[in-house]
């Protein structure tokens, strides 16, 4: 594989570069591997009206434009079968349910726990930590670390009782939660065997041989990054699990010339 970077100050033509690149591929073969522009959400649509502005560029069908969340999906979809995801308002009510029943046991949170809006506070908060892969264990160490603050140290037995028992409720209930579908992504480029439950590897109808085998190597032709200031830990998993099965990448950051100077 070949990993080109892209470096400027906003306004230095990185976006342009990309998009110049993905309409050459395109015209120069219209079918064949998948292409993938990786950009933030809201960026999306605005990027599709920009690549389709050249007017020998009428369309296309091998470009995928996705945000990190639609990538997760399309792997999912494309190369295994997709688990199935607890959305936020199930999450919000099994929350409800796991308060209910943890109450007893809680510190900090035993007095509002049954309050009208604790559970979806709770909810935003365990979106936060699965974002950035905060996993019970890691709350019981940091738990440890502030042994002498007694205050901190119960809201953090409280967070991390009640994440440990919403983990449990969906491994007993086999679903994931849909903030976790970027790592069960990362898990199964990783190991396609055992990096989720019953993944069945599959590789799309627009692969010809040789890549149309249980290897997906190279099974990606070419994927741009642009548009990021920054990526959750569980984003940069994700791109460094995608990466090995694309023939070539280009990935654009936002270079600050100060800083640069500075060093």
């Amino acid at each position: 594989m070949r990993v080109h970077f892209l470096l400027g100050p906003a306004g230095s033509g990185k976006t342009w570069r990309c998009l110049e690149e993905i309409r050459a591929e395109l015209k120069r073969a219209p079918d064949g591997p998948p292409l993938l522009l990786l950009a933030p959400k809201q960026a999306t649509f605005q990027l599709e009206r920009q690549l389709l502005e050249s007017p020998d560029l009428a369309g296309y069908s091998r470009l995928q434009i996705v945000s990190f969340d639609r990538l997760a999906n399309w792997l999912l979809e494309t190369f295994a079968t997709a688990p199935d995801l607890l959305d936020d308002e199930g999450r919000v009510m099994v929350l409800r349910a796991l308060l209910a029943r943890e109450q007893p046991a809680l510190r900090v949170f035993r007095a509002t726990a049954r309050l009208p809006g604790f559970a979806r506070q709770l909810s935003q908060l365990l979106r936060e930590f699965q974002r950035h892969q905060l996993t019970p264990a890691k709350l019981a160490r940091l738990a440890e670390r502030v042994a002498d603050h007694a205050p901190l140290r119960h809201k953090i037995h409280d967070l991390h009782h009640l994440l440990r028992a919403y983990h449990d409720w969906l491994a007993q209930d086999q679903i994931q939660d849909a903030d976790q579908l970027l790592d069960v992504a990362t898990a199964f480029l990783r190991d396609p065997e055992n990096g989720m439950t019953s993944a069945v590897l599959r590789v799309p109808c627009c692969v010809s041989p040789p890549h149309a085998t249980r290897n997906t190597k190279h099974a990606i032709s070419g994927l741009w990054l642009d548009g990021f200031a920054e990526m959750t830990p569980q984003e940069l998993d994700l791109l460094c699990a995608v990466l090995p099965f694309c023939r070539t990448a280009t990935l654009a950051f936002c270079l600050d010339p100060q800083a640069g100077d500075e060093r």
